[in-house]
């Protein structure tokens, strides 16, 4: 959904992104992006829910950030990319894994979602090799999921169950975008050469 919004508005983005796209090599933000979540999931596990909730979108910031510096600097290379979506799938678990481990969310949710997020992220990069190109589709994608997780943080505060609802929509949703980009691969390989 949010890459959607992106495409639609892509000079809001970039207003956004310009007062933090500075000239630094874009693999030492992947790294700080990295050490975010795992702060993040730290603070989920440990029921810091408005730390959780910042620190949780500030690693979907610097995650956008890494490639709009490596954009703007001409920096992009093989590498970078590679470090930045392996950054991203362990920082994906260790938020995860703290959410799951959350005495608010029960075990199935959280486990059954770390495998959906990480078949989802497969099937994006399984997609990559077999086209050329990067498969994105799919109702929740990475900045989605990020969002969802920092609100549902910050709903707990007012409301018991909003961590677990949050759980439950989340891993429905992951499984919705699972089958969405199976499909899309599908049709993507039925296509004549």
């Amino acid at each position: 959904m949010l890459p959607e919004l992106s495409a639609k508005f892509p000079e809001l983005r970039k207003k956004l992104m310009k007062p933090f796209v500075v000239d630094v090599n874009p693999n030492m933000v992947s790294i700080a992006a990295l050490l975010v979540a795992i702060t993040a999931g730290y603070f989920l596990w440990q029921n810091l829910l408005l730390p959780a909730a910042v620190f949780v979108l500030l690693n979907g910031f610097l995650d956008m950030l890494d490639g709009e510096i490596a954009k703007t600097f001409k920096k992009e290379t093989k590498f970078g990319d590679f470090l930045d979506h392996s950054f991203d799938r362990i920082a994906d678990v260790a938020i995860l894994l703290g959410l799951t481990l959350n005495k608010n969310v029960p075990d199935f949710l959280g486990f059954g979602t770390i495998i959906l997020v990480l078949l989802v992220s497969y099937l994006g990069t399984e997609a990559q090799a077999l086209s050329g190109k990067r498969l994105y589709a799919g109702w929740l994608g990475r900045g989605d999921r990020l969002v969802l997780i920092a609100v549902g943080a910050l709903a707990q505060v007012w409301f018991e169950q909003a961590l677990y609802v949050m759980a439950i929509i989340l891993l429905s949703l992951s499984i919705i975008s699972f089958a969405q980009r199976f499909y899309a691969i599908v049709k993507i390989l039925n296509q004549p050469m």
